[in-house]
């Protein structure tokens, strides 16, 4: 028997993250995160099911598990701001297989909501959809390296195992 993953952050949905990462950082004196984006060309949901462009800025808490990420309104969709600030979803990484976990769950009439592909078509991360889950979503994320980088586009930080992170080696 396999036991439940941990919930590895919590995830807001903001109109402007520069000033969300100064008020939760005075609210909770937690320490943020540099600004980062989830830059993507192969982004899918329901507002437009074919792959397209993806731009979320983001910013995570240092405390943690579970971890805060506030994320930027960004275009439509998933991440658009007719989903209104607040709550967004629940993280969990290092799913071991996206694809499965969607098929487990559409088996329980919980269905995807948006997803991210990598190159090669499998899935990095996906969303379930908030109508399922009495409002609120789930996120799970693959192993795989995220397509991650620093708010002025340059290469982000790297762990050991060559995954974008937002933190410098050092504070890792």
């Amino acid at each position: 028997m396999t036991s439940a993953p941990l919930i590895h952050h919590v995830a807001l949905l903001v109109a402007d993250l520069d000033k969300a990462v100064a008020r939760w950082s005075a609210a909770t004196g937690y320490t943020f995160s540099e600004v980062a984006r989830y830059r993507t060309d192969r982004y899918c949901d329901r507002s437009k099911p074919a792959p397209h462009h993806h731009d979320a800025r983001i910013s995570f808490s240092k405390e943690g598990p579970p971890y805060i990420e506030l994320m930027e309104f960004h275009g439509s969709g998933t991440h658009g701001p007719d989903q209104g600030e607040g709550f967004h979803h629940l993280g969990f990484m290092d799913c071991p297989s996206p694809e499965g976990k969607m098929i487990e769950l559409a088996s329980l009439g919980i269905f995807d909501d948006g997803m991210a592909l990598g190159d090669d078509d499998r899935i990095l991360l996906w969303f379930t959809s908030r109508q399922d889950l009495n409002g609120m979503r789930l996120e799970f994320v693959s192993s795989d390296p995220q397509p991650i980088i620093r708010d002025d586009g340059s290469e982000p930080y790297r762990d050991a195992r060559g995954c974008p992170v937002l933190w410098p080696p050092d504070e890792q």
